[in-house]
């Protein structure tokens, strides 16, 4: 399969925001939107930082 896991790096450290990503789009206003495996949805404020392909690894860093 090809589903990654989001992660958010704020300053208090990394954190997951959700599992089996299939579609990550950027949105207006510095927003992600996060779509996983069965449709679920969750609006991330972030910017997109690194997609790291083999780990299965989307890297979110919050927007200041």
């Amino acid at each position: 399969m090809c589903e990654s896991t989001a992660y958010l790096i704020t300053p208090e450290g990394e954190r997951k925001v959700m599992d089996y990503v299939v579609d990550v789009v950027p949105k207006e206003n510095g927003k992600l939107l996060l779509t996983d495996l069965l449709g679920e949805e969750q609006l991330i404020e972030g910017m997109l930082k690194e997609v790291r392909l083999l780990e299965h690894k989307i890297i979110i860093e919050k927007v200041k």
